[in-house]
């Protein structure tokens, strides 16, 4: 769910960016996501098990409010759906859980070294 506010955040911002901001954005957005990831596969880890977040829906009659054809103001019975988020442990696999890690801290370590050229990349595109 953070992963995703982050991501929502990064949206509305870079709809205000510059080019060379957004290009400069973009190179970190990658190392981002993926330190997210690292931080979820360690927590996952600590506790021997992942935590999910599940949606359930109810419907459930109650009264809206409305107008009539002569805009005097009326209550009607209507139908609202009620959405109940919750989280729910999950069992893994902690050997795939440690590959997972493992994997994710390799790809770190290739983001990380290209990203000071990727910046260079942005700057002389877009200029300084």
């Amino acid at each position: 769910m953070r992963l995703a506010l982050s991501l929502a955040s990064l949206a509305v911002l870079a709809a205000c960016a510059t080019p060379q901001e957004r290009c400069l954005a973009g190179v970190d957005r990658d190392l981002g996501i993926n330190a997210e990831l690292i931080a979820q596969t360690q927590a996952n880890l600590s506790r021997g098990f992942a935590v999910e977040q599940r949606q359930s829906l109810r419907e459930r009659n109650t009264f809206c409010r409305g107008t009539t054809e002569s805009g005097e103001p009326v209550l009607t019975r209507c139908e609202k759906v009620d959405v109940r988020t919750r989280n729910v442990a999950v069992a893994i696999d902690l050997n795939a859980e440690r590959e997972k890690l493992a994997s994710l801290t390799e790809r770190r370590e290739v983001l990380m070294s290209g990203r000071a050229e990727a910046q260079a990349q942005c700057l002389a595109r877009f200029g300084s």
